[in-house]
């Protein structure tokens, strides 16, 4: 994750979205912008491919993006750092804001901060001068502010109502001056008060779940709290989007439980991420599935996934 040859989109993935051939779509690239991964494999540059994208119309606005669940070990966290790491790859000057107290974003992207390192704890009240040193730049486009237990503390320094308001976006609002445009959220497994900082400060909340009877309950309570939060401080109601986890296809319980999110939530975007060996393959070597270019089921549906989110939809020729 500390160079930008393990960041790279390939001109295959990319030739694939448009429709055309590998050999055709390095043609509207430039020498510099074309990285050799492998003897089979380019990459593309993430200022390549934001130049490519942005004439083919997506837009590169400002955005801040919540993953937040009740429960923990569901795949909040991998959904946050693959979101992360594959929208610096698709050229998304991306910032990871981690919350949750147990820092597994901030581990698994080898950014535990030490004792004397500054935490959201520490700037959120004066982010215009204390910010920009918090945090760590992981690539060219991907950039981290890290987490440790110090950030439990938070609950008990945002009891005022105008705190949980600005805190998490004041935030937000000066990574945007230092240049990102896209702000993916690792909130705490609750729906504590830093959570409610962060569903005041976004305009996407994504509420991943699993096939347990828990899981789905917890995604009715929080999709209840996100509308009385917005009511609560005259916000308007962002867009949820629902992140299945683990879904194989080969147990009733996962059908079903599919079956009742669609039903219950009809309306809701939702993704399927599939089952798959290589999460802990990845997890294990200090990585994530958007680090290595063997095709695999969960690289392509969080491909999907973070394509609808960043709203990268490209014409086939």
């Amino acid at each position: 994750m500390t160079t930008e040859r393990y960041s790279l989109l390939t001109t295959r993935e990319l030739a694939a979205k448009c429709g055309t051939s590998t050999g055709e779509l390095e043609k509207r690239f430039q020498p510099d912008e074309l990285v050799r991964l492998n003897a089979a494999t380019n990459g593309i540059t993430p200022q390549g491919v934001r130049r490519f994208l942005a004439d083919a119309g997506v837009s590169y606005r400002f955005r801040v993006i919540a993953n937040t669940t009740m429960r923990g070990g569901i795949g909040k966290t991998t959904s946050t750092i693959s979101t992360a790491v594959r929208a610096a790859q698709y050229g998304f000057r991306t910032c990871v804001l981690d919350l949750d107290p147990q820092g597994s974003s901030s581990l698994a992207l080898g950014a535990v901060p030490d004792d004397d390192d500054p935490i959201f704890y520490d700037i959120w009240q004066r982010p215009e001068e204390q910010l920009a040193d918090a945090l760590v730049e992981l690539s060219s486009h991907l950039s981290i502010l890290p987490s440790s237990l110090e950030n439990a503390l938070l609950d008990a320094s945002l009891l005022n109502p105008g705190s949980q308001k600005k805190a998490v976006k004041g935030v937000c609002d000066q990574l945007r001056i230092l240049g990102f445009d896209t702000v993916i959220i690792d909130c705490p497994p609750s729906l504590g008060i830093a959570v409610i900082s962060a569903i005041c400060a976004a305009q996407t909340i994504v509420v991943p779940v699993g096939s347990d009877a828990f899981s789905l309950k917890g995604l009715d309570l929080t999709l209840g709290e996100i509308h009385s939060i917005c009511d609560t401080f005259g916000l308007p109601h962002p867009a949820v989007s629902i992140i299945y986890t683990r879904y194989d296809q080969r147990e009733t319980v996962s059908r079903n439980a599919l079956t009742r999110i669609r039903e219950r939530h009809p309306t809701l975007p939702l993704s399927v991420i599939r089952t798959s060996s290589e999460f802990s393959k990845v997890l294990a070597a200090g990585e994530t599935i958007f680090s290595r270019y063997a095709k695999n089921s969960a690289r392509e549906d969080y491909d999907r996934h973070v394509s609808e989110l960043l709203e990268i939809a490209l014409e086939s020729e």
